[in-house]
Formats: C-alpha cells, structure tokens, sequence
C-alpha cells in the first residue's frame, strides 16, 4: 500500500499519514509531483515505483482543475502498473446535482461517478454525500462516510446545556436525528423551507420549540451561508439562547464570510475536507477528518469492518 497526496489537501494527507503510524503502518506520504504549464495544463509524475501497489490517493474534489488532476493522476498510476487505485476523496464535487431539476439541466454527480469509473479507479471513500442514493452512480464499492462521526466527540466533551438539536430542512432531518440520539437529555427541531433558486430561500417555518435552548443546527454543507444566518435569526427571534451551526464540508464561498460575521451565530464546525482558509475567523472552527479517513485506510488494508467505523 502506498498513500499519496494531490494539491487539494496536501496538510491533511500529512495527518492521515500520521495517524496511520500511530496504528503501526510503516506509512509515508509517497513523492508524487504534479507540474503546471503556464496555460494551466497538468502533469503528474509518480518519482517512485508503484507498480502491484494499492495506492490511496486523497483528493477532495471542489473544483473542476481537481478533477481533471485527478483523472490524470489515475491514468498515470494506471500506466504505472498499480494493483488498484482507490479514491479518497473527502468532499465530492458536484454531489448537489444529484437529480434533473430541469428539463435541460446537467446530471453532475452522475457525469462525476461516469468519469471516474471509466478512467479506472477501484474504490471510492468520501464523506457526508449530499444525497446518499449517489453511491447508486457507482458499479465500484463507495464507502459514505458519516460526518457526524468527525464532530460527536467535539460536542459531547462541551457538555452543551439545554441543548437543541435542528435540522434546516427535510433532507438534513435523519442526519440531525442520528447526532441527536448520541446526547442526552438533547431536544429537536426542524425547519420547512421553500427554495425556488439555488442559494435563495422564499420562505422558512420552524417547527419544534427552541425557546431558551442552545442550538445546534445539523446539515452536511455550509456555501454561501446565506441559509443557516436567516435560519438563526428566525432561531433567536424564538428565543433561542444562542445558535451554533456543523457541517461537513465547509465550502463557504461567496459572501459566506460576510454573512457569518454580520449574523447572530456564535460558532460553526465544519471538518478540513476542503483546506481550511478561515482559520483566524473566530467564529468557524475547523475539526480534522484525518483520524476518520486513517482508520477506514487501515481497515481497508488490514480487511476489517468499516461499520464499526462508521457508527456514532
């Protein structure tokens, strides 16, 4: 086995890297470089053999240069002679188009799954799929990670009072349950919302009571956060005590930043799946998935159980 790094996140491969050897896995991060030309283009090149190796290649894929590094990466292993390539891939691109919303919209998580398939890779591990029906795009093995694993800990060691836990829409809601169950004397809410464009909400209807409770609102994604700062305001206008969101992945684009430090919210968690660039904010907490990633790389190697992995 033999674990490599793209340019996505070079800082956490170095942590998985580390937690391994804690795990007694001889494991270094494996020299791998990838040049630009001056017009963008990419090329990898493997400065050691992998040939009958399995490699694991991190890679969190957030933009479309990542992809295409990505394929290219493959393809050089492939011609490389390596036993099999698996995927790991913290944050999934493209996990939001997981469905024709229009006539002639683009189909992306199936384009993603299609692409990747056919250049070659044997598995797939990521985190916290958007829609985990996803997985179904796939005719390989995908291990979907569940991202409460990443935080549970973090909250319990808090011992939160009079905690509530929300789940921002219908779809968030099995995944703020499950967190729910791990705490105890823990109360839920949710929230309705109409959306008719992408990052715009029409309407939002709370249902469950929050009065003088500490939230915690639950989804798998933070972007614009232009949802979770409305969603708060509501929370406090209800008399919510204080308001703090977890997500996955901290995409956080756009006016995000803005928008978190001109809102009520007093902290989000979100894990380093995608580099972490607002370190000195100190209203967003970055939680590593590396002791996460490290243990499935180890069970995979050593054919163990990823459910125990998996569970909170």
């Amino acid at each position: 086995m033999k674990v490599f790094s793209g340019t996505s996140c070079i800082e956490l491969s170095e942590n998985i890297c580390s937690k391994l050897r804690e795990k007694n896995n001889d494991i270094k991060l494996g020299d791998l470089k990838i040049d630009r030309f001056s017009d963008g283009e990419i090329l990898p090149n493997f400065l050691e053999s992998v040939r009958g190796e399995d490699i694991f290649f991190i890679q969190s894929l957030y933009n479309s240069d990542i992809i295409i590094e990505t394929l290219l990466v493959i393809d050089a292993a492939k011609r490389a002679g390596c036993k099999s390539f698996n995927l790991v891939a913290p944050y999934m691109a493209m996990s939001r188009q997981d469905k024709k919303d229009h006539n002639r919209s683009s189909f992306g998580a199936k384009m993603v799954a299609n692409i990747l398939e056919s250049s070659g890779i044997d598995q797939l591990i990521t985190i916290e799929l958007h829609n985990p029906a996803i997985c179904g795009f796939y005719n390989i093995p995908v291990i979907n990670l569940n991202g409460n694993k990443i935080f549970i800990d973090y909250i319990l060691e808090k011992n939160i009072e009079d905690l509530c836990i929300l789940a921002p829409d219908a779809g968030a809601q099995k995944r703020a349950s499950n967190f729910g169950k791990k705490i105890q004397n823990s109360s839920f809410a949710m929230i309705n919302k109409k959306r008719t464009k992408p990052n715009i909400i029409d309407s939002v209807e709370l249902l469950g009571e929050v009065k003088d409770k500490n939230v915690l609102i639950i989804d798998d994604m933070l972007d614009t956060c232009g949802t979770v700062c409305s969603v708060t305001e509501l929370l406090i206008n209800n008399g919510a005590k204080s308001v703090s969101a977890i997500a996955s992945h901290g995409v956080l684009s756009g006016k995000a930043l803005s928008n978190i430090n001109n809102s009520s919210l007093n902290k989000i968690l979100v894990s380093d799946s995608i580099p972490n660039r607002y370190t000195k904010n100190n209203k967003i907490v970055y939680v590593s998935c590396d002791k996460l990633l490290a243990d499935v790389i180890h069970a995979l190697t050593h054919k163990e159980s990823i459910s125990k992995i998996n569970d909170i």
